[in-house]
């Protein structure tokens, strides 16, 4: 037990308050104050440095807070690490990124840090009415980032996007409503209570639709490419490695709902089908950050793959999440030291790199190896500990599957590797002095690799955090 449940919670909570505090200091202060305009990267940086340090401990009890609508346990203090961590990166490259002249810092960096603060919301809700509030918390400000540069590609992906996402989250409204009116509460524990009837069915498959559109799962992936490759980079990796992760962490409290019966049957598909049409469709990609969409949409279905392995598949999804992220993070970062178009570089535009940045090749080809699940890097031991549970728990043939597709990704992945090692530059790469790109690229392959070679750490922290869900 806690001693005093409440000073905790307010020491748990500062780090989301800080956010908050920030967000409108770097939209309001630099309206007063001239001499700060430009220097909003760097406060929003250091918050977020400030707040991860508010984690250090985590609590050693779950905490209901607010009827239970709040969970701060230490599973939601491994998210909220986990998604300050994404944003931290996200701010380096966004401060690294020089902005379009219509663009103003102050909105980017105040729509950053709310959709900060509803992922971080989104992963420790305790009912679904918490959780939706904080998925369009989440999700409004991603679709006014990703057409923050009102260019034609950026507006496009944030109309598609945005359109698509009002379609999910109208779903989640309605399946929402089905559900309040046959449960007397709405919150995750009080939705367990045995086989649900057909309309509570309904409303289940109805709020699942809506949360797969945000972690991509076929055929609810349609906004992932045209949003990636129209966004701005920065915003396109934490599409990928956030807002996913929030999406990934409320499907799973829906699907542990049930131990069996038609919603896993739906999961079984959903897995199926993201898995093999995902890696099918990337084979065909040229461009790099559509090549990173699809493999955004495959690893949706190799985390899927997972939830079916029960306890121990949970903890290889915490495991995954982290992983896949510094890898997805690394990719985009290089995408964003080569763009020269607002669509991001081609795989071609790569060509040569590995004599003009042999560094920067070395840790792109880490990224790619990781993705692919290539041993002995981080990405292998994550799929491993996701197939392995699956196993476990008797799904073979989903496991066969994700591993042949597993195997097909191994093409595309080689593909960027083969251009950079291979071909000789049509571009003319120069070799630039090393900047905070370079420093986030370099971080995140250091962390594929020791993640790798090192993995028990990270999974006895996911293993501890999987315990209080």
């Amino acid at each position: 037990m806690i001693a005093d449940p409440l000073a905790y919670a307010a020491s748990a909570l500062s780090g989301p308050l800080l956010l908050v505090l920030t967000a409108f200091v770097c939209l309001l202060l630099p309206l007063f104050i001239r001499q700060l305009r430009g220097t909003q990267g760097l406060i929003a940086l250091g918050a977020v440095l400030v707040a991860i340090t508010f984690f250090r401990q985590a609590p050693p009890a779950e905490l209901a807070f607010f009827s239970e609508a709040l969970l701060l346990s230490p599973l939601s203090s491994y998210l909220w690490a986990f998604a300050l961590g994404v944003l931290a990166l996200v701010i380096a490259l966004s401060i690294a990124r020089p902005p379009a002249p219509e663009e103003n810092l102050g909105e980017y960096y105040f729509l950053l840090f709310m959709a900060g603060i509803g992922l971080m919301v989104l992963v420790a809700a305790g009912d679904l009415f918490t959780a939706f509030i904080a998925l369009e918390l989440l999700s409004l400000p991603v679709y006014a980032l990703a057409g923050i540069r009102r260019s034609k590609p950026g507006l496009e992906a944030a109309y598609k996007y945005f359109m698509l996402g009002a379609f999910g989250s109208g779903m989640t409204v309605m399946g929402i409503a089905i559900l309040s009116s046959l449960y007397p509460a709405l919150t995750f524990t009080a939705l367990k209570v045995g086989p649900a009837q057909p309309l509570a069915l309904a409303g289940f498959l109805l709020v699942i639709s809506g949360f797969a559109f945000k972690t991509a799962l076929v055929p609810f992936h349609m906004w992932v490419p045209d949003a990636y490759e129209g966004a701005p980079t920065p915003i396109s990796a934490f599409m990928a490695a956030a807002v996913k992760a929030g999406g990934v962490i409320v499907l799973w409290r829906l699907f542990s709902l049930f131990s069996g019966g038609p919603i896993r049957e739906i999961f079984w598909w959903l897995a199926v089908v993201t898995a093999v049409s995902a890696n099918l469709m990337a084979l065909a990609q040229k461009g790099l950050k559509r090549l990173l969409a699809y493999s955004s949409v495959a690893h949706a279905g190799y985390i899927a793959v997972a939830f079916f392995g029960g306890r121990q598949g949970f903890e290889a999804v915490l495991y995954y999440l982290p992983v896949y992220a510094m890898a997805t993070i690394g990719a985009f970062s290089v995408a964003l030291l080569l763009e020269k178009e607002e669509k991001g570089p081609q795989i071609e535009d790569l060509a040569g790199l590995a004599k003009t940045r042999p560094w920067v090749a070395g840790a792109m080809a880490a990224f790619m190896f990781s993705l692919a699940g290539v041993p002995p890097l981080a990405g292998f031991f994550a799929k491993f500990y996701a197939f392995a549970g699956a196993v476990n728990s008797g799904y073979t043939s989903l496991v066969i599957i994700a591993i042949i597709m597993s195997a097909v990704s191994i093409y595309y992945y080689l593909k960027v590797t083969v251009v950079m090692y291979m071909k000789p530059s049509a571009n003319g790469h120069t070799a630039e002095a090393p900047g905070l790109i370079e420093a986030v690229i370099f971080l995140m392959a250091a962390g594929v690799i020791l993640a790798g070679i090192f993995s028990r750490p990270l999974l006895e922290q996911a293993a501890e955090a999987s315990r209080w869900f």
